[in-house]
């Protein structure tokens, strides 16, 4: 696990761990099979894959374990029945394996009715897709970002009433806000023309609150930046890549699917991003590792 370091009676450091991990996948653009693939990429063996290789992740070495799966919107490629039955027959086992929740948010691929009765076997709604999971001490929030028919994003004023009541109350381990398109600036001219309007009344709901981070997709570019002095995560996506370094106005995707390991410690935080089918250079196991962590731990005085 990632540690953060905090002084030791003896005048060294002692080494903790997170108390909450996540791991966000998002843009996962999934499609019936047979039908042709977004952008020539096959997100259904990816998603699978990325799936496995967070099953292998297993606990750190204090025990702690995964706290919950969170995808963060564009499920699907066109919001249909079919591509939400695949997705959960994907997910579903794997979250089982794991053991841990799904959290879910809707995305502007994505059909608020058929997410909620194909994905979640309940009644369809054209409502917004706003709901609260617990993993554990932490909350997660998620708001619906979308704008039906649109592919940028907006919140109305009724979510934020509802956002302002909820965070009235602190969460003992702080909250964690996800939704789809990000309250950032961009630097994709493509994510720039769909924006998240008027995230700055977002910021002032999140001031002087207990939200930790906030978690988006949506960009298609791995990115971090501050709304209301809070840190923004935009994870990278499973589907392709929008290259932040093409030319003026253009467009130029990359095959670099990645997910991204959220480490929540008591007074700080880590966002990771991690891709996923890249060449694996060397693999050593643990039990060859742990000495010599011990032996780099021992030199530089931590515990």
């Amino acid at each position: 696990m990632a540690p953060t370091l905090t002084p030791a009676h003896d005048g060294g450091v002692t080494i903790s761990g997170p108390t909450h991990t996540l791991v966000q996948l998002t843009d996962l653009h999934l499609v019936a099979e047979g039908d042709p693939l977004p952008g020539g990429v096959d997100t259904a063996a990816l998603l699978d894959r990325a799936l496995q290789t967070v099953t292998g992740m297993g606990p750190g070495p204090d025990g702690h374990g995964l706290g919950a799966l969170v995808l963060s919107g564009d499920l699907t490629e066109h919001g249909r029945p079919e591509e939400y039955r695949r997705l959960r027959a994907i997910v579903e086992p794997a979250a089982q394996r794991l053991g841990v929740p799904v959290v879910l948010a809707a995305g502007n691929h994505d059909d608020r009715g058929a997410l909620r009765e194909h994905l979640l076997g309940e009644a369809p709604s054209t409502a917004p897709f706003d709901h609260v999971v617990h993993v554990g001490a932490l909350r997660i929030v998620v708001l619906d970002s979308t704008v039906p028919g649109q592919a940028h994003g907006a919140l109305r004023p009724g979510q934020l009433a509802w956002l302002r009541a909820l965070l009235a109350e602190p969460a003992p381990a702080g909250t964690v806000l996800v939704l789809h398109h990000p309250p950032l600036p961009s630097a994709s001219p493509l994510a720039t023309a769909i924006p998240l309007l008027h995230r700055d009344e977002l910021g002032a709901e999140l001031t002087g609150t207990d939200v930790r981070l906030v978690l988006a997709g949506h960009t298609h570019v791995a990115s971090a930046g501050t709304l209301a002095g809070i840190p923004v995560w935009t994870g990278g996506p499973l589907a392709t890549t929008v290259d932040a370094l093409a030319p003026g106005a253009s467009l130029r995707t990359l095959g670099a699917p990645s997910v991204s390991r959220i480490d929540l410690f008591p007074g700080d935080l880590l966002t990771t991003s991690v891709p996923i089918a890249a060449e694996i250079m060397a693999d050593v196991p643990a039990e060859e590792m742990e000495p010599r962590l011990a032996d780099l731990r021992e030199a530089a005085g931590v515990a």
